[in-house]
C-alpha cells in the first residue's frame, strides 16, 4: 500500500508521510468526533425538551390549583390511611375538628365505592356555618387511590330558605311539591299556612318516609269537595290544574283556591309542584256583589214591570180620550166647539209625549233601547217632520224654514223614526222658546266617507236663548235652563237628554250654541249608510233651467237647493239686479208680491208666498202657479214644478172659498185606500176600547165583530169570514199572543193560508213587536189607537183585491153621554165579579177585575177613590187575600160613586 502525503494546518506546511495505519487512526478520532458532537447535540435537545414538559406540567398544574381555588366549595383530596394530598384554598375548613370526625367515620364505606352525602355543622370564631359534605372515592379503577371530599357553606341559603318560611308563614298561603315513585306519592316540600288553611302541621302532611297523608288531608275537606280534591293531588296528565273548594281551618270553614303544575324533572320523574290560597274574603266579596247584583237585577225589572205597567195603565185610558176626540173631530161642531176640542187634543196630545219621554228615557237608562234601522228618503222624512210642527210655528206667528242640501243622497240607512223623535224634540224646543222671528231646519252634507255620508241636521232659532253657564247641564235629565222655564213654558227638560242619547247610539253627537236673546243653534252629526245616491225626482225635470230672483237669501239658497237635487241648472239673480235682455229659462221663481219680473223673462213662473196653502202646499191663483215657504218643502217644491210646467196636472190644488169650507165632516185619511167590503174580527176585553175601535172602523168604512177574550176569538176565527185579526195583547182566557199561535198552528194544519193579525198594545216597553212576531202576529199597534195609524196598517195588511167604496159613518156627538151607560153595566159585571173572587179567596181573579176596572175610571174619576183603587191592586199583588177587607170596603165605595153619577146601575146588557 502505497504511502499518503498530506499538509496539516500546524508546522511548517510541509507535508508527511503517513502509514495506513496512521490514516485509520484519525479516520476513526473523526468519526469519534463527529458521535460526540451529535451525542452533545442530542442531549442539548432532551434537556430543552424535558424543560418544556416541567414548564407545562407545572402550568397545568397552577391552572388545577387556580381552577380549585375558583370553585365555591373547600376542597380536599385525602390518602386512603386520610393524610391530606392535595387542597384548594378553602380546603382548611375540611380540617375542622367536626368534619375531620365525620370524615374518618365515612372513610371506609367511602373507600368501598359508597358515596355520601352529609349535612353537618361546623364552628369558626364563634359562628355556626350549616354545611353539605360530599365524599367520593378516586382511584385508577383497579383500587381506590383515596378520597375527594368537598364542602359547601350553605349559611346563607339558609337564611334565605327563613326568609322565605317566614313570608310564607305571615301570608294566606301554603306552598306544596309532590313528586310520585311507584304509584305513590311523595312530599317534597311544603311550607306556608297548612295550619290556617287546613288547621294540619307540617308533620301530619307525611310518614316517616315522606310518603302523603293524603287520607288526613280530605278530612279536612268539605265532603263536597273531598272528591275533586283527590284530584287535584293525582299524578294526572302534565299541565296547568287548578280548584276553589272548601276547607276546615283553624277559624273554621274557609274558601281556598288551588293552583298546581305537573311536570317532570331532569330525570322524567313526575312532580306536582303548586299554592294553596285563602280566598274566604274574595269570596264574601263576590256573593256580596252577586247578591247586589241579583238585587240591582230584581229592582231593574221591577222597574221594567213599573213602567210596563205604568204604561198600560196609562195608555189603556189614553187609548179611549185621545181615540174618542180625534173620532168627535170628525162629526159635525160649531166653531166655538171645535176650538175646545183642538184645545183638549193638544192638551191629550202633550200628556202623551211626557208619557213617551218618561218611557224613553227609562228604556235608554235602562239600556233597553234598540235601534230599527231602515232605508229612507231624507228629504221626504224632513218634509213629514217639518209639515207636522208647521202649525205650532204658524200660531205663533212664526217663519219655519227648511233646507236640504243638494249633495244629500236619495236614500239613506238609518232609524228613520228615532232620528224624526229627535229633529221634532228640537223643533218643538225652538217653537216653544221663540215669540219672534224665525226657526230654520238645514239638513247639511259634510262629506262622503266611501259608503256613508257625514251629516249635520242643525235647528236655529231667534228666541230667547240660553246663558253659558247654563247650556252644558241642558243635556242633563229633568233639567231646563231657569227655575221659571218649566212654568211658563212646560216640559219634562228631558226632551234634549233623549236626543243626546238617542244620537250618541247612533254613533253621533250633538253640539249646543246659544246667547241670550239672540237665539239658539242646536247640531247633530251622524254618519248614516248611503242607500243610493241617485235622488228620486221625476226624470222629466232633469236637464231643465231655472231663475230663482229672491230678496230672502235663506230662502233663495233652500230653494236652490231642492232645484239642483231635481237635476235642474239654477242661476239666482237678486231683485234688486236687472235681468238680462233677452233671458230665458223653464222656470222663473219670483215673489208673490213681485208684478215685473214676470214679463222680462220667457219662463214658467212660480210665485213664493209665506202664506201656508193646504193641503199641498201648492195652488192655482190669479193665473199663476203659488209655492207655499212657509215651510218650503221638497215635495211641494216638485209639485210646483211639474205643474208650472204643465206636466202633472193633479200636482196642484185650486183655491176653495173660505166660506164653502165645511166644518165637519172631515176627511179620514188613508180611508179611500181600504177595501169596502172588509170585515175584521175585533178581540178586546175592555168596553170602552170595544166601542171606541167599533166607531173608528166604521168611520172607515170596515165592519167588525167584537169579542172580549182570547177563546172566544179563535171559535170565532174557526167558523171562517174574516180578512183580519185585531187583537189586544193582554186579555182573560187566551192572550193575544196565545191566540196568535194557536191559529197559525190550526193554519199550518189545515193548509190554510196566513191571516193577518194585528196586535193591540198599551205596552210601550221594548221587546214587544219581537213578541209579538215570534207568537206569530204581522204587524203591533201602540195605543192609543189614531185613525191615521190605525188606516195605514190596515191598507198595508188588508187584501187589496176588493172593490168598491163606501162613505164614511159619522160618530154621535154624545159621546160622553153615550160611555156613561156603558161604563156602568162594565162596572157593575165587574163589582159582582169581585164579590165573587172574594168569596173564592181568588187574589188572582180579584186582581184582574180590579184592574180592568179602574182602568175604565180613569176616563170617569180622577180623585182619592181612584187612587185607593191603584194602592188596593198593588196591595193585591203584593199580600193576595189579606186585602180583601179593605177590596170590600172599596167595592161599596164604587157602587156609591156610580149611584152619585146618576148612572143605570145594575141594568143588564
Amino acid at each position: 500500500m502505497a504511502a499518503a502525503a498530506f499538509a496539516l494546518p500546524w508546522g511548517d506546511n510541509q507535508a508527511l508521510a503517513l502509514g495506513g495505519i496512521g490514516l485509520w487512526l484519525a479516520a476513526a478520532l473523526l468519526v469519534v468526533a463527529l458521535l460526540a458532537f451529535a451525542l452533545a447535540m442530542l442531549l442539548r435537545a432532551r434537556t430543552r425538551r424535558l424543560k418544556s414538559l416541567e414548564a407545562a406540567m407545572l402550568a397545568q398544574r397552577q391552572f388545577h390549583r387556580a381552577a380549585l381555588d375558583a370553585l365555591p366549595l373547600a376542597v380536599r383530596l385525602l390518602r386512603p390511611d386520610g393524610a391530606p394530598l392535595l387542597a384548594n384554598t378553602r380546603g382548611n375548613v375540611l380540617g375542622n375538628d367536626a368534619i375531620a370526625k365525620v370524615l374518618d367515620a365515612e372513610r371506609e364505606a367511602v373507600l368501598g365505592g359508597q358515596p355520601r352525602r352529609i349535612e353537618v355543622d361546623y364552628t369558626t370564631e364563634n359562628r355556626q356555618h350549616p354545611a353539605y359534605l360530599w365524599l367520593q372515592a378516586i382511584g385508577d379503577g383497579t383500587q381506590p387511590l383515596g378520597v375527594a371530599s368537598a364542602l359547601l357553606d350553605i349559611a346563607e341559603f339558609r337564611t334565605t330558605e327563613r326568609a322565605l318560611r317566614d313570608m310564607a308563614e305571615s301570608l294566606p298561603i301554603a306552598v306544596l311539591s309532590l313528586r310520585f315513585e311507584g304509584g305513590r306519592s311523595f312530599l317534597a316540600f311544603a311550607v306556608g299556612q297548612f295550619g290556617r288553611l287546613f288547621n294540619v302541621t307540617r308533620q301530619d302532611l307525611a310518614d316517616a318516609e315522606d310518603r302523603l297523608a293524603l287520607p288526613a288531608l280530605c278530612e279536612r275537606i268539605h265532603r263536597e269537595d273531598a272528591q275533586a280534591f283527590e284530584q287535584l293531588l293525582a299524578a294526572g296528565e302534565d299541565g296547568a290544574r287548578a280548584l276553589d273548594f272548601r276547607a276546615f281551618g283553624q277559624n273554621g270553614l274557609r274558601w281556598i283556591h288551588a293552583s298546581l303544575v305537573a311536570n317532570r324533572d331532569d330525570n322524567g320523574q313526575r312532580r306536582l309542584m303548586g299554592y294553596f290560597i285563602d280566598t274566604t274574603e274574595i269570596n264574601l266579596r263576590n256573593e256580596s256583589l252577586r247578591i247586589a247584583r241579583d238585587v240591582a237585577e230584581r229592582a231593574s225589572k221591577a222597574k221594567a214591570d213599573f213602567l210596563a205597567t205604568m204604561s198600560h195603565e196609562i195608555r189603556t185610558p189614553m187609548n179611549g180620550l185621545i181615540g174618542m176626540l180625534e173620532l168627535l173631530d170628525h162629526t159635525p161642531v160649531n166653531p166655538e166647539q171645535r176650538e175646545l176640542l183642538h184645545a183638549v187634543q193638544d192638551s191629550s196630545a202633550s200628556l202623551l209625549r211626557i208619557l213617551n219621554d218618561i218611557l224613553d228615557f227609562s228604556k235608554l237608562e235602562a239600556g233597553d233601547l234598540r235601534l230599527d234601522e231602515t232605508s229612507f228618503d231624507p228629504r221626504v222624512w224632513l218634509d213629514g217632520a217639518a209639515r207636522g210642527m208647521a202649525a205650532a210655528a204658524a200660531r205663533k206667528g212664526l217663519a219655519l224654514c227648511v233646507q236640504v242640501d243638494a249633495g244629500v243622497a236619495g236614500r239613506l240607512h238609518g232609524d228613520a223614526l228615532r232620528l224624526r223623535q229627535v229633529v221634532l224634540n228640537l223643533i218643538g224646543n225652538a217653537i216653544k222658546f221663540t215669540d219672534r222671528g224665525s226657526v230654520s231646519v238645514h239638513l247639511e252634507w259634510r262629506g262622503d266617507a266611501g259608503a256613508q255620508q257625514d251629516l249635520r241636521l242643525s235647528v236655529t232659532d231667534t228666541g230667547i236663548g240660553i246663558p253659558k253657564d247654563k247650556q252644558a247641564s241642558l243635556f242633563q235629565p229633568f233639567v231646563q235652563a231657569e227655575l221659571s222655564t218649566s212654568r211658563r213654558y212646560g216640559g219634562t227638560g228631558l226632551g234634549l237628554a233623549i236626543c243626546r242619547r238617542l244620537v250618541e247610539l247612533m254613533g253621533g253627537g250633538i253640539v249646543l250654541n246659544s246667547q241670550v236673546d239672540a237665539g239658539t243653534r242646536v247640531a247633530i252629526d251622524v254618519r248614516l249608510p248611503v242607500i243610493t245616491r241617485e235622488i228620486e225626482a221625476p226624470a222629466a225635470l232633469r236637464g231643465r233651467h231655472a231663475i230663482v230672483r229672491l230678496a230672502d237669501t235663506a230662502l233663495a239658497a233652500a230653494l236652490s237647493g231642492y232645484l239642483q237635487a231635481m237635476g235642474i241648472t239654477v242661476e239666482s239673480v237678486a231683485p234688486h239686479e236687472p235681468l238680462r235682455q233677452g233671458m230665458a229659462a223653464s222656470l222663473l221663481f219670483v215673489a208673490h208680491d213681485d208684478a215685473s219680473s214676470a214679463a222680462q223673462v220667457h219662463a214658467h213662473v212660480v210665485a213664493v208666498s209665506p202664506e201656508a196653502l193646504s193641503p199641498s202646499g201648492v195652488q192655482w191663483r190669479d193665473g199663476r202657479i203659488v209655492l207655499s215657504s212657509h215651510p218650503l218643502l221638497w215635495q211641494t217644491a216638485v209639485r210646483a214644478c211639474l205643474g208650472a210646467l204643465e206636466l202633472d196636472g193633479n200636482a196642484i190644488s185650486q183655491p176653495t172659498p173660505e166660506s164653502s169650507v165645511p166644518i165637519a165632516p172631515q176627511v179620514v185619511p188613508g180611508a179611500s185606500t181600504l177595501p169596502a167590503r172588509a170585515h175584521l174580527l175585533v178581540a178586546e176585553d175592555h168596553p170602552v176600547s170595544q166601542q171606541l175601535i167599533q166607531r173608528q172602523l166604521a168611520l172607515l168604512g170596515l165592519s167588525c165583530d167584537v169579542v172580549d177574550n182570547g177563546g172566544d176569538a179563535y171559535e170565532a176565527l174557526c167558523g171562517g169570514g174574516y180578512d183580519l185579526l185585531l187583537t189586544d195583547a193582554n186579555m182573560p182566557v187566551m192572550s193575544g199572543y196565545e191566540l196568535a199561535a194557536a191559529w197559525r198552528e190550526h193554519e199550518r194544519q189545515i193548509g190554510a193560508e196566513a191571516l193577518p193579525i194585528v196586535a193591540m198594545t198599551a205596552n210601550a216597553m221594548s221587546g214587544e213587536r219581537e213578541r209579538a212576531l215570534a207568537a206569530g202576529m204581522s204587524d203591533l199597534l201602540n195605543k192609543p189607537l189614531q185613525l191615521s195609524a190605525l188606516s195605514q196598517k190596515l191598507a198595508q195588511w188588508l187584501p187589496a183585491d176588493r172593490s168598491g167604496t163606501e162613505q164614511a159613518h159619522r160618530m154621535s156627538a154624545a159621546l160622553y153621554a153615550d160611555l156613561q151607560p156603558l161604563f156602568a153595566e162594565a162596572g157593575q159585571a165587574d163589582l159582582e165579579r169581585l164579590d165573587q173572587a172574594i168569596d173564592n179567596g181568588d187574589a188572582m181573579a180579584a186582581s184582574h177585575t180590579l184592574h180592568r176596572l179602574i182602568g175604565a175610571m180613569q176616563l170617569f174619576e180622577d180623585g182619592p177613590l181612584l187612587e185607593r183603587g191603584r194602592q188596593l191592586l198593588e196591595q193585591l199583588q203584593d199580600t193576595g187575600p189579606q186585602a180583601f177587607a179593605s177590596l170590600t170596603a172599596y167595592r161599596a165605595d164604587v157602587g156609591v160613586m156610580l149611584m152619585k153619577m146618576n148612572m143605570p146601575v145594575g141594568k143588564s146588557r
